[in-house]
């Protein structure tokens, strides 16, 4: 079984970025030696220090949603780091010429005072927020009409745009859903066999990854209200944040011991 997770607003609180709540059951989940594969729209920078801080080093990571696969642990290859499709450098030119005709501001509009304001971050997790290499995130201040304008002449370059839980985010055709198959597969070359995946989202950017995997979870907002769909197998947690993570990971160990 690998378990995939989106971080913030799932494994972390949205409000506060604890994971505390979380730390028994991913405890557990280690013990029964499930790999847990971090998914975020956050950067490799962000998610090495996290990893390192869940003890998660042996599993590869998810960055910037499927845009850069880091691949730590062992049995992947010499290859170390994988930027998927398009590079943050063609993201940044087809947002300069879109900037004549729409209003926002992307991270490398704000730099690092305005990340660090509208984030709420150190200057350190700043920094780290900002080192990108397939992503940028943007805040959208034009009528919010006009989206789907801006989408199509993404989409005409070959870039797409996905809201996440803060941000809008530009990227170059790849999602976390792709991201999940390719580890997936990965593992599954490397362990000879084939494996079950769960997946655990609670906006938008998650969609591709709940909807590919063989289970699914997901967590609400901390309003109560749900921006993804369960289908087939799955389950959506009655609380947000780690606290719902940890929920219902629960029931799912708890099913799939009774079923062993």
């Amino acid at each position: 079984m690998l378990l995939f997770t989106d971080v913030d607003g799932c494994l972390l609180n949205k409000h506060d970025y604890k994971y505390t709540d979380a730390l028994p059951i991913l405890q557990k989940v280690q013990e029964v030696k499930w790999p847990v594969i971090l998914c975020s729209s956050k950067t490799a920078s962000e998610l090495t220090v996290l990893a390192r801080e869940l003890r998660l080093s042996s599993a590869p990571l998810i960055c910037e949603n499927g845009a850069r696969i880091i691949w730590q642990g062992d049995g992947f290859g010499t290859e170390r780091s994988t930027v998927c499709r398009t590079h943050r450098d063609a993201v940044l030119k087809s947002l300069r010429r879109l900037s004549k005709d729409f209003r926002f501001r992307s991270f490398t509009d704000l730099k690092l005072p305005g990340v660090m304001q509208v984030t709420d971050l150190s200057k350190e997790a700043a920094v780290r927020a900002m080192d990108r290499e397939g992503t940028e995130p943007i805040l959208w201040d034009d009528d919010p009409t006009l989206i789907t304008d801006f989408e199509r002449e993404l989409m005409a370059e070959g870039l797409t745009l996905t809201l996440g839980g803060r941000f809008w985010h530009v990227a170059g055709g790849t999602n976390k859903g792709d991201a999940l198959q390719q580890v997936a597969k990965c593992y599954e070359t490397s362990m000879k066999r084939p494996l079950r995946t769960i997946a655990i989202g609670d906006s938008l950017v998650d969609q591709s990854m709940l909807d590919r995997a063989d289970f699914s979870i997901g967590i609400p907002t901390p309003d109560g209200t749900h921006d993804v769909s369960i289908s087939g197998k799955g389950m959506y947690a009655t609380m947000p944040g780690a606290a719902g993570w940890a929920e219902c990971v629960r029931r799912l160990l708890d099913q799939i011991h009774t079923k062993d």
